[in-house]
């Protein structure tokens, strides 16, 4: 049997499966905008964060609709990972806070407590 070239016409729906393609085969310049919606990205993708706030569900979770509502920030009071934070960003916590031991945050920069 002949060997013919494969193009993306002829590749029905729902053929490739995710167990097919190769880790990282797939860059952003290949994916259409707008084609990835906010049900198919992994839970806490993209660094929504945790909120609370007036979207009904009383849920630990980010709004994806209007970025608005839910207005608390909440998060753990205990550091338990090592962080850095380049001087380039900014960044916020509310306490009361701690850090774990063996546990290193480093902040470059400057450093503002407030």
């Amino acid at each position: 049997m002949a060997i013919r070239k494969i193009i993306s016409r002829s590749i029905g729906v729902d053929v490739i499966a995710a167990e097919d393609l190769a880790a990282n085969s797939i860059t952003t310049a290949e994916i259409t905008d707008g084609a990835v919606t906010q049900a198919k990205l992994a839970a806490g993708a993209g660094g929504v964060g945790a909120f609370l706030g007036d979207n009904s569900s009383g849920a630990l979770r980010g709004d994806t609709t209007n970025g608005k509502k839910d207005i608390f920030r909440v998060h753990e009071p205990e550091l338990n990972t090592n962080v850095t934070i380049p001087s380039t960003d900014n960044a916020l916590a509310a306490g009361p806070l701690s850090i774990a031991n063996n546990i290193t945050l480093t902040v470059s920069g400057n450093l503002t407590i407030v």
